[in-house]
């Protein structure tokens, strides 16, 4: 697409939040980096409670 205009009407008519985007470049790499890395951190935390929840509900439904 040689169009910038073009490519950020059609971004924003497929529904994607061009203010998240241009707030996320606002921020440094550094701060962009760390950001990353608590969403992964909290990723990680909610597939590790999930897994947990799961096994629970399989060893409860096992003792009925």
């Amino acid at each position: 697409m040689d169009d910038p205009a073009q490519a950020i009407e059609e971004a924003r008519r497929a529904g994607i939040d061009l203010a998240l985007v241009d707030s996320n470049l606002a921020l440094s790499y550094e701060e962009r980096v760390l950001r990353h890395a608590s969403a992964q951190e909290l990723m990680w935390a909610l597939k590790e409670a999930g897994a947990a929840y799961e096994k629970s509900a399989r060893s409860a439904a096992e003792i009925r």
